[in-house]
């Protein structure tokens, strides 16, 4: 058997390097943010829990959200005060070097029914990262469980249409979510027309393929 002058075996010194380039290739993905999907299933969960306490918040306060995560993490539960709507900062796993926030936007619309008032809370999240990473976008089975009001229902049937169309063209997809927020920001009407018409705010997205008037 070989040996050094030391006495140390050519096959231990051969099993040591084995070892060490074994440990380097199981750490490589978390070392160097490989793990796509894994990646994948973090961000979306991020969203998730963006969701839920923006959702939350809405209706404890009833008013649109314009995006500012803070709030969400220094602001006490109405019915929890001990504890915040969200618990920490949350960033996509993709992110490098620069820490973006998630982007959000809450529409609160209350809707006159008889004598009674029904509030409706619709809310948007998605990934900073959309544009290279398409997939991360809360899949539409998630809200299934989540009690959504009708307004939340609209949103989701209308991202999920985003979502389908533009597939793996994240820019694209990014852009056609901002411009639907855009609609919900700036037309009064917005909730009227969706519910009145089903493509009515696709048609302004795509109106390649809706008549604005269908």
């Amino acid at each position: 058997m070989l040996r050094n002058q030391n006495g140390i075996s050519f096959y231990t010194v051969l099993s040591i390097i084995l070892f060490i380039a074994l440990v380097f290739i199981l750490a490589l993905p978390n070392f160097f943010n490989l793990d796509k999907e894994k990646n994948q299933e973090d961000c979306i969960n991020n969203m998730k829990q963006i969701w839920v306490a923006t959702t939350d918040y809405m209706r404890d306060t009833n008013t649109d959200f314009n995006g500012d995560l803070s709030l969400l993490t220094k602001t006490p539960k109405a019915q929890d005060p001990k504890h915040t709507y969200l618990s920490s900062n949350l960033y996509c796993p993709e992110t490098s070097r620069q820490k973006n926030d998630y982007t959000v936007y809450g529409k609160y619309v209350a809707e006159q029914i008889g004598t009674e008032i029904k509030h409706n809370y619709g809310v948007i999240v998605y990934c900073p990262n959309l544009v290279k990473f398409p997939k991360h976008i809360i899949p539409k089975a998630f809200y299934e469980n989540m009690d959504p009001t009708q307004l939340q229902n609209y949103i989701i049937d209308d991202i999920d249409y985003i979502d389908t169309e533009t597939g793996s063209n994240g820019a694209k997809k990014v852009e056609l979510i901002e411009k639907y927020i855009q609609i919900w920001k700036t037309d009064p009407d917005a909730f009227v027309k969706r519910k009145a018409n089903t493509t009515a705010l696709r048609a302004i997205l795509f109106p390649d393929k809706f008549s604005v008037s269908q």
